[in-house]
């Protein structure tokens, strides 16, 4: 079939097949469709019938880029469009003329232990409460917190399963006995049905979006201006741990990273694992100051 004959509803509809039958998250279906329908939406109001062609993808990027757009972005848009031309439609994608974005790898932002407990102390509800100290005394993502239900949790075993996590894959996070004992007195009080926490009514999942709300207050309570969300917690309970002298590979078990090296760039972030070194030129400062001034 040439590409002039190509259908967008035909074309949208073997793309989402094609990740269905390929098992990707709701989430990673949803963008990529996402993204292809802007791409498509951007050929329209240029009058570019040439959609299926890897030049106008080109074309697509470089506009995306000098408007300024984050490279998480442009990289989404990349590899949503060169999965539908390789796998779904089997036309041309030449790597060399469509490079893909350089990586840009920028530390997350941080809040301190006394920060956390700030935050968490001036909830007013238990269910929030709750909600923040399981967010960072696990490291979980907030779509997984999302998932969790009342039978994931094994209160003998002190174990969380977290079940089909990014990229499919469970794993079981280790945790405290004073968490199992928290959450007993949230589950007392709250009674919460199948899911850890529920939405609006019992039974259902709290959505991801609902999650930022305590932190929303407690910001605006507390008058803090760093950002803070729900994955800043999820940063700190990996730096803090890191700081501690907690293992590398249990962390990166834990956190669910398929690389050791994504979870060892969060020693840069330790503050504490450089306390007590020392450097040469506190020593010619020292000499050289006059006594007057030390």
């Amino acid at each position: 079939m040439k590409t002039q004959d190509l259908n967008f509803e035909d074309v949208y509809r073997s793309y989402e097949d094609h990740m269905l039958l390929k098992n990707y998250s709701k989430h990673t279906i949803k963008a990529y469709l996402s993204n292809y329908t802007s791409y498509c939406d951007w050929c329209t109001l240029r009058n570019n019938n040439d959609i299926y062609n890897q030049y106008t993808v080109r074309e697509y990027l470089i506009e995306l880029t000098r408007n300024g757009k984050k490279w998480q972005t442009i990289n989404n848009h990349y590899s949503a469009m060169r999965k539908l031309f390789r796998e779904v439609l089997d036309l041309e994608w030449n790597v060399k003329k469509l490079p893909r974005p350089r990586i840009e790898r920028h530390l997350p932002e941080l809040i301190s232990k006394q920060e956390v407990m700030r935050i968490i102390q001036s909830c007013k509800h238990l269910k929030h409460k709750a909600l923040l100290v399981v967010l960072y005394s696990t490291g979980i993502r907030a779509g997984e917190l999302s998932n969790l239900k009342l039978s994931d949790i094994d209160g003998d075993r002190l174990q969380i399963h977290i079940r089909k996590g990014k990229g499919k894959k469970d794993r079981y996070i280790v945790i405290p006995q004073q968490l199992i004992d928290y959450l007993r007195i949230y589950y007392k009080f709250c009674k919460p049905v199948q899911y850890l926490f529920n939405g609006r009514r019992k039974g259902e999942q709290l959505q991801v979006g609902s999650m930022r709300w305590p932190i929303r207050q407690a910001k605006k309570k507390l008058k803090l201006s760093k950002k803070v969300s729900p994955h800043t917690l999820r940063h700190c309970y990996a730096t803090h741990h890191l700081e501690v002298g907690t293992d590398l590979v249990f962390l990166q078990k834990s956190m669910g990273h398929k690389h050791l090296k994504t979870t060892a760039r969060y020693i840069h972030l330790c503050k504490d694992r450089y306390q007590h070194i020392h450097h040469p030129i506190v020593d010619i400062i020292t000499e050289i100051l006059p006594k007057t001034m030390q």
